[in-house]
């Protein structure tokens, strides 16, 4: 089990997304939250940036693995990964502080959209599975039991009859190499592709580590 939120236990909303007031953009692009100081990736995905800004204070970067959306985790104490580092949402990622423009501890949580530009924002609220309102909640009630398969949490498939695992996702000028039927294998990222009238996934050969792209309808 686990959440799409940075804390765990019983925690407070102090500031809203989108709230209105002396920001450079006019607004709040993220959510502000209190509780337990330790800090947990919201995703499965890889630390982009870890770094010092004088607005964020000590911050990280995670690049969702899912939308390809970045997570940033803002005015913390404590770092604790670094540039290309793997992270789930069991990661214990950083501490809680009041680094950079802070007037006290939180942890400043916003997502960034695909150009990872400032005031490109999803709301954090949403993604959380929360109310977008100042209040006091517990990651207990959110929990989400099947997170969509990525990388890092791949889901386990038995091949239904003979498929080929080939180099790119398609049958024209791929390279293949054919497994038998029982084979199992992960699904690394499920639908990346659809060419030929299929739908591709990637996936990797649970026996021998071999990763490559199959047809997503061959599977028990």
């Amino acid at each position: 089990m686990a959440t799409n939120i940075p804390l765990t236990g019983e925690f407070k909303v102090t500031c809203e997304y989108k709230r209105k007031g002396n920001w450079a953009c006019g607004w709040h692009t993220g959510i502000d939250l209190i509780g337990d100081e330790t800090i947990y990736a919201t995703c499965d995905g890889v630390v982009t940036r870890t770094g010092y800004d004088k607005s964020y204070g000590n911050f990280i970067v995670v690049k969702n693995d899912a939308d390809g959306k970045y997570h940033w985790y803002c005015h913390l104490s404590k770092i604790n990964v670094s540039a290309n580092q793997r992270v789930n949402r069991v990661s214990k990622i950083g501490v809680m502080g009041s680094t950079g423009n802070s007037t006290g501890k939180h942890l400043h949580f916003e997502i960034r959209n695909a150009s990872n530009n400032y005031a490109d924002n999803s709301d954090p609220a949403s993604y959380m599975g929360i109310l977008n309102q100042v209040g006091t909640y517990n990651s207990a009630n959110y929990q989400i039991s099947n997170p969509t398969p990525t990388p890092s949490n791949p889901e386990l498939k038995t091949l239904a009859k003979n498929t080929n695992l080939r180099n790119k996702p398609t049958t024209k000028g791929s390279t293949a190499v054919l497994y038998i039927p029982n084979t199992t294998l992960y699904v690394l990222q499920p639908s990346v592709a659809k060419a030929d009238g299929y739908t591709w996934d990637k996936v990797r050969i649970r026996a021998n580590g071999k990763e490559g792209y199959m047809i997503n309808q061959n599977y028990k």
